[in-house]
């Protein structure tokens, strides 16, 4: 039955897709009073942002290549070429290098299930940057993307799951399980955060304290550590020298949930009773905490697939051939929970050294429009640029988060986009303004 369910779910969100990407213009609510003019592949982008989190159980591999066909068919249907530039190179680069390692790859097939995740990120913020032209789109989807976040940590988060025990919202796979979901809602955090610098309602950083509650309750301590990060970086970016006692706090904060929350202390540590105080986290080691086997997992690939090959690794997919397809020692484990040992174990020194570039390069470039006196359509699209990699690249530290490429891998490559996309709006707004003032003088 629930098969049933997952598939005709998934056929019908691919039929609409299918039909706003090639329908014309129209009409979106901005808000209860006021509706702004998108096009076809706007409303598409608009859709495939808002519904990251849908799973749809064993057919989320095919909605993958749904999604890559139809943002192809997309630059060849509509002729526009793919707008490239200097920041996207790095990442270009990254993707060549990983294209390049199927030659030494213990298994094609998974290098390329691989492959196809970190090349839809790449086809995303190239179709964002090709067709965005709506200043309003950042504010549409800022807006549904808060308010799905919401709902989503209603019903399939921690006081749902944990505390009333209700786990039928899922629908056996309809929607990805909580470990994405507090990932998802770590990112959610940051813009949670910009809704309350841009309007000063006390709801967001509320909202904030939800979303951290989610994960208390479902004990997921990596969407805890993203939110703690995320929340700092924003209050770095928001009030810069002055949020260093707001980091403090924070830090504070993150110590203190370690201490005096059961969920997370009994999770964290193999003795819970011998972690009283600070004092004690000072004397906390790797074999002190409960990593579910994790360090030794890591320790073992790391051995196995990166230190013979340390500069080039051991070839695309080889991580995930050996973990589903070979005897090692921590079967039936298929997922080692790590995105870097993973991309050191395939790719070597080399490739990640690519994809950090992009990352930092990214941020760096989205930074100094946050302070700028550029349009808020802009400024906030750079902030979300940040936020969003940072959630992702604290979360890649102790989950597989490539492997939910649609649900939050792709979202920070969507954000980079649309500020690529909106700098050339601005430009070219910048141009006519000097165009037009000779001649009203």
């Amino acid at each position: 039955m629930f098969t049933l369910l997952n598939l005709v779910a998934f056929f019908a969100l691919t039929w609409y897709a299918v039909y706003l990407l090639y329908s014309k213009p129209s009409y979106v609510a901005l808000s209860k009073t006021q509706k702004v003019l998108l096009t076809g592949r706007e409303k598409f982008l608009l859709l495939t942002i808002v519904t990251g989190m849908l799973r749809f159980a064993d057919f989320s591999a095919t909605r993958l290549m749904v999604w890559s066909i139809l943002v192809l068919s997309a630059f060849l249907l509509y002729r526009r070429p793919p707008k490239i530039t200097p920041i996207m190179a790095f990442y270009i680069a990254f993707i060549l290098w990983l294209g390049i390692s199927f030659f030494w790859s213990a298994d094609t097939g998974y290098a390329f299930r691989t492959y196809i995740k970190y090349v839809y990120a790449l086809l995303i913020m190239l179709f964002a940057a090709t067709f965005v032209r709506s200043k309003d789109l950042i504010f549409i989807a800022m807006r549904w993307l808060i308010i799905t976040a919401f709902i989503y940590s209603v019903f399939l988060g921690g006081l749902m799951t944990h505390v009333l025990g209700i786990w039928h919202f899922y629908l056996q796979g309809l929607f990805w399980p909580m470990s994405t979901l507090n990932d998802y809602l770590a990112m959610m955090s940051g813009l949670s955060f910009l809704l309350w610098w841009r309007t000063r309602e006390k709801k967001y950083l509320l909202l904030v304290g939800w979303f951290f509650l989610s994960a208390v309750f479902q004990s997921v301590r990596t969407g805890l550590l993203g939110i703690f990060l995320v929340m700092a970086i924003a209050s770095y970016i928001r009030f810069r020298a002055l949020a260093l006692p707001y980091i403090g706090a924070i830090a504070f904060a993150a110590i203190l949930s370690v201490l005096f929350i059961p969920q997370i202390r009994e999770k964290m540590f193999y003795d819970p009773s011998a972690v009283q105080s600070v004092g004690d986290l000072e004397k906390v080691n790797t074999t002190q905490i409960d990593s579910n086997g994790r360090f030794a997992m890591w320790d073992w690939t790391l051995r196995h697939l990166y230190d013979p090959h340390p500069l080039t690794g051991s070839g695309l997919g080889t991580t995930q051939y050996v973990f589903y397809e070979t005897d090692h020692p921590f079967y039936p484990i298929r997922i080692i929970h790590n995105d870097y040992v993973q991309i050191l174990a395939d790719n070597g020194q080399i490739g990640l050294m690519l994809y950090a570039l992009f990352v930092i390069i990214a941020s760096l470039s989205a930074y100094r429009e946050i302070h700028s006196r550029k349009p808020d359509y802009l400024r906030n699209t750079a902030f979300l640029v940040i936020t969003s990699f940072t959630a992702m690249s604290v979360t890649m530290m102790t989950d597989n988060v490539v492997l939910y490429v649609l649900a939050i891998f792709s979202y920070p490559f969507i954000f980079v986009g649309l500020l690529i996309a909106y700098r050339r709006v601005y430009a070219s707004d910048l141009r006519q303004s000097l165009q037009k003032s000779p001649n009203e003088s």
